[in-house]
């Protein structure tokens, strides 16, 4: 639904160079200039002229037909003061009509998306600095099939390298290795390498033998790594992230793709042996400008792969499944290693998948404990998360029953977590303060979930609804019922610049103001004690719609819309 194209249509008529896609809408400053702006610094600068001489000129020549009642111009802007009953009839209509789908845009009906995210070495528990990779991949991909794309999710099983190899050893001779007790036993592994020449040579042995793809190497490799992974993979569970396909590293060990690499690098004088008898590629010869990440490793010595080279064929075979959209998730610190990819597989003719990078999670000190005193395990975190939800549903949830109180804390925890990651753009830091996002006031996840909660007691009480209107007039009488009907007509656009930005912050913060604004009418306007019962009737349609609107923006950030708390 794109409730003002009517009107974005009768501004572009007026000049033929524009069209509807040119003209934008926002909320005035104050209500008194109008209910609804139009900026015209795009139209202006396509035209080239002062966007206040156009929006002089729109107020004066538009045929808005009768739903617009006044245009004026303010500067820059166009403010148009509507017919809001009617829009109001069109946007519950719309949004009560399609249901769970209001607010896509189906950009991508058709078509096909591939994304990669998290990749933990199967060496530990994922620490809670991997959970922005998963939660931001994870809400990506519910954004682009919300959108209509056909997503796969890929997820890369770094099944190789000597330190896996010690673990492997070591797996051996303590025999029933379980998960909880993977990070200890590789911490052991690599501290005995360095004191125990025999016991490192024989992980570089291992690590032979598994390149060279003989079987009982790769036996003991899987076992290990399918360990780490299942356990990882159940830690991820927890906060909704989804795999599709789990691609192993060592099946690209011996990829014959990688040939066409080589003829092509060599065909540019790019790749050489240095001195410790390493391949090497020259990006200098590629076009890289910097010293900084000039030399790329591709093979050792002895003529084993490096990771970085297993990655380019790995790459490669995403890169062949023709995906319209294919992205990588990376954090920041990866960023060099990703342009050096790209630069080799520009070379060798093959394109590169789009990258998205995420800065770090940072914990408010005093909040958690670690392990080894070097990371905060997701688990423990996500255990003390949940921790205190209990409590914190316990003091607000007197009425429910205890099976009720354990599955809202388990939905507000996630909640807490989910929502004070994703809100913030991924180039910035967070800063994760477990006991502010897991309150039901402020800028958190439980708050909004707290306004669902809300809108479905009203409508409880209500009792039996009415059916969704079919288009027509839907009373107004306050502006605090046509700010939060603005705000609802506002998503489609705000889920499709998403999509397109790949950027799931404006989400977050879009369910965050349209449940303030939601607090504001509740408060504002009576619902079921109004002054008439079509008042009361017309209420009721803009509460379903408004929890319509909340439920279907949370489930693109993974969070639950409870009906109790």
């Amino acid at each position: 639904m794109e409730t003002f194209k009517p009107l974005a249509e009768a501004l572009a008529a007026l000049y033929p160079e524009l069209e509807p896609g040119d003209f934008s809408f926002a909320d005035p400053p104050k209500v008194e200039l109008g209910d609804v702006a139009v900026p015209f610094f795009m139209a202006a600068k396509k035209l080239k002229t002062a966007p206040p001489k156009l929006a002089a000129e729109a107020a004066e020549r538009a045929d808005f037909g009768g739903r617009v009642l006044q245009a004026t111009a303010t500067g820059p802007y166009l403010n148009l003061k509507l017919d809001r009953a009617a829009f109001a009839g069109d946007i519950v209509s719309a949004v009560l009509g399609e249901g769970a789908s209001y607010g896509s845009n189906r950009s991508g009906a058709g078509k096909t998306a591939l994304i990669e995210h998290t990749s933990i070495n199967p060496n530990a528990s994922p620490h809670v600095g991997r959970a922005r990779n998963a939660l931001i991949g994870d809400s990506l991909t519910r954004l682009l099939r919300f959108e209509g794309y056909e997503v796969e999710v890929h997820y890369y099983v770094n099944d190789m390298g000597r330190q896996i190899g010690l673990l492997v050893l070591l797996a051996d001779e303590l025999k029933d290795l379980t998960f909880d007790q993977i990070l200890d036993a590789y911490v052991q592994a690599n501290e005995r390498a360095k004191e125990d020449e025999a016991f490192a040579q024989q992980g570089y042995a291992l690590l032979a033998d598994m390149e060279e793809g003989k079987p009982e190497a790769k036996e003991k490799f899987r076992a290990v790594t399918d360990l780490c992974l299942n356990g990882q993979l159940a830690v991820l569970a927890r906060i909704g992230a989804q795999y599709d396909y789990f691609d192993h590293e060592s099946d690209f060990v011996r990829d014959a793709r990688l040939e066409k690499v080589l003829e092509a690098l060599r065909a540019r004088d790019a790749v050489f042996t240095d001195e410790d008898e390493r391949l090497v590629v020259d990006l200098s010869k590629l076009g890289r400008e910097y010293e900084e990440g000039r030399y790329f490793v591709l093979m050792r010595a002895n003529g084993s792969s490096m990771y970085g080279y297993r990655d380019i064929a790995y790459t490669i075979s995403k890169m062949e499944r023709g995906a319209d959209v294919n992205l990588w998730l990376l954090g920041e610190d990866h960023k060099l290693y990703a342009e050096q990819q790209a630069m080799i597989l520009d070379a060798a003719g093959y394109g590169a998948p789009e990258t998205i990078y995420y800065s770090y999670i940072l914990l408010k000190s005093g909040k958690m404990s670690t392990r080894q005193g070097k990371v905060v395990l997701l688990s423990d975190f996500l255990d003390q998360a949940a921790e205190l939800a209990a409590e914190r549903v316990a003091e607000q949830c007197h009425d429910l029953t205890e099976e009720e109180r354990a599955t809202i804390a388990e939905q507000v925890a996630v909640s807490a977590v989910r929502f004070s990651i994703l809100r913030i753009s991924p180039n910035k830091n967070v800063t994760f303060d477990m006991e502010q996002s897991l309150s039901f006031s402020g800028d958190t996840g439980p708050y909004v979930q707290y306004s669902c909660a809300r809108i479905n007691s009203i409508l409880r009480k209500y009792g039996e609804l009415p059916p969704a209107p079919e288009g027509g007039a839907l009373p107004l009488t306050h502006d605090a019922e046509w700010a939060l009907l603005a705000k609802i007509a506002a998503m489609p656009s705000m889920v499709g610049l998403c999509a397109e930005q790949r950027n799931i912050a404006p989400i977050a913060n879009y369910v965050l103001d349209l449940a303030r604004l939601f607090t504001t009418f509740y408060h504002d306007c009576p619902v079921l004690k109004a002054e008439d019962a079509s008042t009361v009737a017309a209420r009721i349609q803009l509460c379903r719609a408004t929890l319509q609107a909340l439920t279907n923006a949370l489930g693109l950030l993974g969070i639950e819309a409870p009906e109790r708390m």
